[in-house]
């Protein structure tokens, strides 16, 4: 196999990563958009923080939604915290609710468990939970969508896992055999191998941020990334296909 096809297939192999890293991205965000919207009626000045829940859950996975409450105060507070997750349609909800006291300074884990018939539309869980105020605790809330994906035999997180792994080893390894067969490195190649560098480093921090649940930041990251990416493809299509600078062989 020559030079010249073997770069194809290292561009094959490194397009196929970086648009895995940004559709594992893309999800993470779209399920956080649409959660953001659910149950939205009351608002809080702060958001609640430290609210835990997967980026997604598979076919017959049990997943839950968990946050720790603590209380910093010197008196007892009997808390209660409603939780409200989508029953199958963005219209309908579940709400659970808990209520307990927590002596000063000690805590306790709110756990509530979700499966893939509360998906809305089968294909996102949105859930909201409030906490309502009591004494020093003040009414907070805050949102979390969970994407679906339809595999039965793993789990959200070895999903995430799996797909992670192959991004990253298609990209980095594409972009290698590429460079390893790109040589001499002319003009030309060294602005292609740059940009498939800056390419990829923007799908994994796009990734990482959409994870995160810093969604706005990620759509601008999309963003750049989409307008990389279409002037990367703008190059390749543009560059002259003549042979003009001759392969050389190991």
């Amino acid at each position: 196999m020559n030079k010249k096809s073997l770069r194809i297939i290292g561009i094959v192999l490194f397009l196929f990563g970086t648009f895995l890293f940004v559709y594992i991205g893309a999800l993470s965000i779209w399920g956080e958009i649409e959660a953001s919207f659910f149950n939205s009626a009351l608002r809080s000045d702060q958001p609640l923080k430290g609210l835990r829940c997967p980026a997604f859950i598979t076919s017959n996975e049990i997943g839950k939604v968990s946050k720790e409450f603590i209380n910093i105060s010197e008196k007892s507070v009997d808390l209660e915290v409603r939780t409200y997750i989508s029953d199958g349609y963005v219209t309908l909800l579940n709400e659970i609710i808990r209520k307990f006291t927590l002596a000063p300074g000690e805590s306790e884990i709110v756990e509530v468990p979700f499966t893939e018939e509360d998906a809305a539309y089968k294909r996102i869980i949105m859930v909201r939970m409030h906490q309502m105020k009591r004494y020093s605790f003040p009414y907070q809330n805050a949102s979390c969508g969970v994407v679906l994906i339809n595999i039965p035999f793993i789990t959200g997180t070895q999903f995430l896992i799996i797909a992670i792994s192959l991004a990253a080893v298609c990209s980095v390894g594409g972009i290698v055999l590429w460079k390893v067969n790109a040589k001499p490195i002319i003009w030309k190649r060294s602005k292609i191998f740059k940009a498939m560098i800056f390419l990829l480093s923007t799908a994994i921090i796009l990734t990482i941020f959409s994870l995160l649940n810093y969604w706005g930041i990620a759509i601008i990251i999309t963003v750049i990334w989409l307008l990389m990416g279409t002037g990367m493809i703008w190059q390749f299509s543009t560059t002259s296909r003549k042979k003009d600078v001759p392969e050389i062989e190991d």
